[in-house]
């Protein structure tokens, strides 16, 4: 692994552990096996050195969506799958991205533009083709059941990753479960 690959690890490890304020450069060159010194010879400040770090777990939740031609069961399979597969991939990045969204309002204004411009738009899209189709009810509007669709799907992800990983968890049946409850609650002519 080379140098700026153990700094990064490094820090992605103390962020998330410690809290961006609380991990100090020194103690992440320290871990990194580096020289402070050298650290900053890799990222010019602090900052520069979270944006890295934060920058994996960015990309994998505003990965593109799955295409909605697929039945809206297959479309919202593939999109859990996806951001699972992510977040196990780089849990301590997804929890640090969470903290730093929860906690810091540098991090929210830096990330509502990826936000919008990657992933609501486009899931307030899909949803309502997904409606014109006649698939989900269209007597709610689609930016609401956009946001099911987003709250089942982070809830899982943020559950099945962070919260409790070592639970024997069933993605086939757990995933089967929510889109029942989006079919029930969401399919067209459906009753709340």
């Amino acid at each position: 692994m080379d140098t700026e690959q153990r700094i990064l690890e490094a820090a992605g490890r103390l962020f998330a552990e410690r809290g961006y304020a609380a991990a100090r450069t020194a103690e992440i060159a320290h871990a990194a096996k580096v020289t402070e010194r050298t650290l900053f010879k890799y990222f010019p400040d602090k900052p520069s050195l979270l944006e890295r770090v934060l920058a994996p777990a960015i990309a994998a939740v505003a990965a593109p969506l799955p295409g909605a031609e697929a039945p809206f069961d297959a479309w919202f399979e593939t999109l859990v799958r996806q951001r699972l597969a992510a977040g196990e991939a780089r849990p301590h990045a997804l929890r640090l991205l969470l903290v730093e969204l929860l906690t810091r309002t540098e991090s929210r204004r830096r990330f509502a533009p990826v936000w919008k411009r990657e992933i609501w738009g486009a899931l307030v899209r899909a949803v309502a083709r997904f409606q014109a189709r006649g698939e989900l009810r269209a007597d709610l509007d689609a930016e609401s059941l956009a946001r099911m669709v987003l709250s089942l799907m982070l809830g899982y992800l943020l559950s099945r990753t962070l919260v409790a990983p070592r639970l024997a968890w069933d993605d086939a049946r757990e995933i089967s479960r929510l889109q029942e409850v989006l079919r029930r609650g969401a399919r067209s002519g459906g009753q709340v």
